[in-house]
């Protein structure tokens, strides 16, 4: 009994070495539970996963695939797993988780009409990326129901909120122009997003005339060379401008038909936001004399829906700005780099980054790069975290309400993060990572085939 006593003792000495090892070499001593493997990977989830990374669609793709249980141990990690890969807007869950547990989903951006001691009256901005044209209205009526009749100065915008440029110096240039890739900033409206309209040409290569904007950028010149495509193409336009810029160029094709309208991005907000409202005001009756005098303090505030609803739009349809804004935030409430204070909230929370570039909050950069094991690590440690409830529900539901995902996607980059619940009820987190994909299939079938046979595997 003795010599088996002690081949047993030096067997689990030798199992528990190892665990030890993997997970030192998983990058997280200081939180266990959210770097424990179960030794062996589950056969069964290696065999689904190179099953469904051999389809011809994915042959020159990078594929990931990452699975933990409700206690943080990975139960499944594919040989990519600890490989950096571009996120896509899967990494708008490191911004959204992290306002959770920081800000709150009670907390509300905050737009102020000041007027100044200097004479002027000042629009103030909070970073809100919901301020619309009606809120400005808003204002102007709560101002003039206040007693506003007459501005010494002028009106002015103040965007100072946000010290960092509204767009980030890794964004494309392709990208800035367009209504996805609008900048933010400290005061900001309508999205950041014109309505830009053009009439084809009578033959397929005719150029198209540029009609108009809405809403339309103060002083804005427009070096239109559209051209008309063939019906049924869809929007082909890029629209190039750049942050507080008065040039546009607009480029590509609308198809031949009717007129065409395409969203783009507006190159100064905080001129749109003053512009809308002056003209509220003088609609109101205020005068302006343009002349220093004396003010009398705030006038009017403005508040947005809760943060919690605002990331419930944000996931649903995956806004960048509304990412971006929320992210800058965080810098500004931490009172430092925002890039800084999104990393150390979750290496609080127990994760641990390697390999990790955070960029911006809203993943368009393509130069950010994250492990899919550390991806699913945040998702995990924000159920965790507070109002962990919140934000599982605030993420897209599919598969028949299994899943609770945010997707990625942008050209050659797929990727999926979130919840899979079994049919057992225990939940899985997950995080399904593609880079170099091809055009022309349904990515999004194909995960939602992947997801299935996981957990039937899982039963």
């Amino acid at each position: 009994m003795k010599p088996l006593l002690l081949t047993l003792l030096c067997l689990s000495g030798w199992v528990a070495a190892g665990w030890f090892a993997w997970n030192a070499k998983a990058g997280n001593p200081e939180s266990p539970t959210l770097g424990v493997t179960v030794p062996p990977a589950a056969p069964p989830f290696r065999a689904v996963f190179e099953k469904w990374a051999e389809k011809p669609e994915l042959e020159a793709a990078l594929t990931a695939l990452v699975l933990l249980d409700e206690e943080g141990r990975v139960v499944f990690s594919s040989a990519l797993g600890e490989t950096a890969l571009c996120p896509a807007s899967t990494l708008k869950t490191l911004t959204t988780g992290a306002a959770f547990g920081m800000l709150g989903p009670e907390f509300r951006f905050e737009t102020k009409l000041i007027h100044r001691t200097d004479g002027n009256l000042a629009l103030v901005g909070g970073g809100d990326p919901t301020l619309s044209l009606a809120d400005l209205e808003q204002l102007a009526a709560t101002a003039v129901a206040a007693g506003l009749k007459e501005v010494s100065g002028d009106l002015v915008a103040d965007s100072s909120v946000f010290s960092a440029p509204p767009v980030n110096d890794h964004w494309n240039w392709g990208d800035i122009g367009n209504a996805y890739g609008a900048g933010a900033y400290g005061l900001n409206v309508g999205h950041n997003r014109m309505l830009v309209s053009f009439r084809p040409g009578a033959r397929t290569g005719d150029p198209a005339e540029f009609l108009k904007a809405d809403p339309d950028p103060p002083q804005t010149r427009w070096l239109n060379t559209v051209t008309t495509g063939e019906p049924g193409s869809g929007d082909g336009v890029t629209l190039y401008s750049t942050p507080g810029g008065r040039v546009i160029s607009t480029v590509g094709t609308v198809p031949r038909g009717p007129a065409f309208s395409v969203r783009g991005a507006l190159p100064d907000p905080p001129a749109v936001a003053t512009a809308a409202l002056r003209a509220a005001l003088e609609r109101a009756g205020v005068k302006f004399s343009g002349k220093p005098g004396l003010g009398v303090g705030e006038l009017a505030a403005h508040r947005s829906a809760p943060l919690a609803e605002i990331i419930d739009h944000l996931h649903e349809v995956s806004d960048n700005l509304e990412a971006q804004c929320v992210f800058l935030t965080i810098g500004k409430v931490s009172g430092a780099d925002p890039a800084a204070a999104v990393r150390g909230y979750w290496e609080k929370a127990g994760v641990g980054f390697v390999g990790l570039r955070l960029l911006d909050g809203s993943g368009l950069a393509r130069a950010n790069m994250i492990r899919p094991l550390d991806l699913a690590r945040v998702n995990l440690a924000a159920r965790r975290g507070p109002h962990g409830g919140r934000y599982f529900q605030s993420l897209n539901p599919s598969l028949g309400g299994n899943v609770r995902a945010k997707l990625g996607g942008m050209s050659g980059v797929k990727t999926d993060t979130g919840f899979l619940t079994l049919e057992n009820g225990r939940i899985y987190t997950f995080a399904l990572m593609a880079n170099g994909v091809g055009t022309g299939f349904d990515f999004w079938g194909l995960r939602d085939e992947l997801l299935a046979a996981v957990r039937h595997a899982a039963e």
